[in-house]
């Protein structure tokens, strides 16, 4: 049975070969269970270890560059962010209570 990312069956004009094959069948793979803003490039690292562990594991910027190259959504690098505001858990800031300088008064 032939490998189906053999480079024989991969057209260098696209710009494809079988690394770039590679990082796409894993967003694809990944795009089945997740949404776009979901999956960054350690999502797709980890695929590829899991899944493909016989396959030199591609750099990170070669990760962002063909999936920015191929025009397809997905997380930005950096740390993730929530959609919205701050949960608040707590009122907002007050001063902290203190009692007054001097005798209390009743």
């Amino acid at each position: 049975m032939e490998d189906p990312i053999s480079p024989g069956l991969l057209d260098e004009s696209d710009g494809l070969n079988p690394t770039r094959a590679l990082i796409l069948q894993s967003y694809y793979a990944l795009r089945r269970h997740r949404l776009p803003i979901h999956i960054g490039t350690r999502d797709i690292s980890v695929w590829i270890k899991t899944f493909e562990p016989r396959e030199a594991l591609p750099s990170e910027s070669l990760i962002r560059l063909t999936l920015v190259q191929a025009k397809l959504a997905h997380r930005a690098p950096g740390r993730p962010r929530s959609d919205g505001p701050a949960k608040v858990t707590g009122p907002p800031l007050l001063p902290a209570w203190r009692p007054l300088p001097g005798p209390v008064r009743r």
